[in-house]
């Protein structure tokens, strides 16, 4: 048995319609992941203490720019529902709600987190 587990959030939810007509549900998820650590680097020949403390100040910097979050976000899955699918998914999405999504031999489960 094959499976995988993804911490999604949801990007959008908006109302479609069908070629019929029909009210439809359109959510997109994006997968999020925790950024991977940066690794600094002083030269070799700076003093060790002010080499941490470049450290230190380069790291309290990338906390508070725009763009250097701990999370990073990807596009993942767009899903088109109608009302009824959407109940049976169990799902009441609204922008920024996180999920946990267990993909298990061919079937979706989602999971509020």
């Amino acid at each position: 048995m094959i499976s995988s587990k993804i911490r999604i959030k949801v990007q959008s939810v908006k109302s479609v319609k069908d070629v019929e007509g029909r009210e439809l549900f359109q959510i997109e998820f994006v997968e999020v992941r925790q950024r991977p650590p940066v690794m600094m680097v002083t030269q070799p020949d700076v003093p060790e203490e002010i080499g941490q403390m470049v450290v230190q100040v380069t790291k309290s910097f990338q906390n508070v720019l725009p763009g250097f979050g701990r999370d990073v976000e990807q596009g993942k899955l767009t899903l088109v529902l109608s009302g009824d699918e959407l109940e049976s998914f169990r799902l009441k999405p609204y922008p920024n709600q996180l999920y946990e999504l267990a993909i298990t031999d061919g079937s979706l489960q989602f999971a509020e987190v």
